[in-house]
């Protein structure tokens, strides 16, 4: 098992991150809703009814219940078990994590199935005042913003997850196809489970299948010996760090916008760590000067769209590489065709261009020609 604080998309493939980072062998471095009557539904969510949120709008009802789930996940003490699913084209992957969350400190995470990193390996706590826990299931007020600039919501009805009652929003692409689905807990509004879609297809799935509302929940939470992450970066400062040559984008494909950016110190010098969303999505991406060193233990060379990476499991959307005098490494909680995106439109090798693909072919029928050979 490894502890860290964090978060929330480094659940998954963080240790292996942070292993690098700790033991200095890369310089790694951050229009109206449906009606009501056409919602799509689902076997778990009841039919509205003229009581609770039905009472207002749809759209209303909908954006309300979210925007109490932002105050529960910051304000709710628990502890709690997930389960984190994600399908795609041949590839199937899960995870496992317990939680804590101790309001005004820290959201500690403990994920199954990981190495321990190196002592004194950085990781970051939670921001007091607004949590952001991109890979575990939750709300925040800054990623609900985003939220509403590029979905449209609506309370569904009623349902049930982890065995409680629970109130269902759905979340809709401005084209009208589903993007999303949550189970808001009837009682204390934290969100329970997270369905989300691409192209009508379910593509992953986050749900407490354990949860101990109270502190009496956190008496068995582990002490954290990770140093936090330094210091929170304003425009000014990632301003500052743009002129000095640092690549640090302000916007990623599929609509993820920076909405959080922070830096740290390692071995090989500062990292730093920016997270990307769009509401749903989120991608987080580390920066620090350096190359990768070679071989890397625990990752394997891969593709992606003629991007040569390396990644500790490419079904849990963890790549890392070189270029320019840069380490790049991304950590996803977002589909497989956003993180293509994302990885083929950061610096890195390109394709050939027009005249080097002509002189290999030169090359090639040259040697064809060659008698000697």
């Amino acid at each position: 098992m490894n502890y860290r604080v964090v978060s929330g998309c480094r659940i998954v493939g963080l240790a292996a991150i942070l292993g690098l980072l700790g033991s200095g062998v890369a310089g790694l471095a951050l229009a109206d809703v449906q009606p009501a009557s056409t919602l799509i539904r689902h076997p778990d969510v009841g039919p509205l009814r003229p009581s609770g949120p039905a009472q207002l709008s749809p759209a209303a009802a909908g954006l309300r219940l979210l925007q109490q789930a932002a105050a529960a996940c910051q304000g709710t003490s628990y502890r709690g078990e997930q389960v984190v699913l994600w399908w795609g084209q041949g590839e199937t992957s899960a995870s496992v994590v317990e939680v804590w969350h101790q309001p005004g400190s820290m959201t500690l995470v403990q994920a199954s199935g990981t190495a321990p990193a190196a002592a004194g390996t950085p990781s970051r706590p939670e921001v007091a005042g607004d949590q952001d826990p991109d890979g575990i299931l939750g709300v925040s007020g800054r990623l609900l913003v985003l939220l509403q600039s590029n979905y449209q919501v609506a309370y569904a009805g009623r349902g049930s997850a982890a065995g409680r009652p629970a109130l269902v929003v759905q979340v809709w692409r401005p084209g009208g196809g589903l993007a999303a689905r949550f189970w808001i807990d009837t009682a204390t509004k934290l969100p329970l489970r997270r369905e989300m879609f691409a192209n009508a297809r379910m593509i992953s799935e986050n749900s407490f299948t354990t949860l101990q509302l109270g502190a009496s929940g956190l008496d068995s939470m582990p002490a954290s010996a990770a140093a936090p992450w330094a210091a929170q970066l304003d425009r000014a400062r990632l301003a500052a760090l743009r002129a000095k040559g640092w690549p640090l984008p302000g916007q990623l494909p599929g609509d993820l916008v920076l909405f959080a950016a922070s830096q740290t110190s390692a071995p090989s010098g500062p990292v730093i760590d920016l997270s990307y969303s769009d509401g749903l999505a989120v991608v987080s991406l580390f920066v620090q000067r350096g190359e990768l060193a070679r071989p890397m233990p625990g990752w394997r060379k891969i593709t992606v769209d003629g991007r040569t990476v390396y990644s500790v499991d490419p079904a849990q959307r963890t790549f890392a590489w070189s270029a320019n005098g840069f380490v790049y490494t991304v950590i996803a909680d977002a589909p497989v065709a956003t993180v293509s995106q994302v990885v083929t439109t950061l610096p890195g090798s390109t394709r050939p261009g027009f005249w080097t693909r002509m002189f290999r072919g030169f090359r090639r029928l040259a040697s064809w020609l060659n008698p000697l050979r």
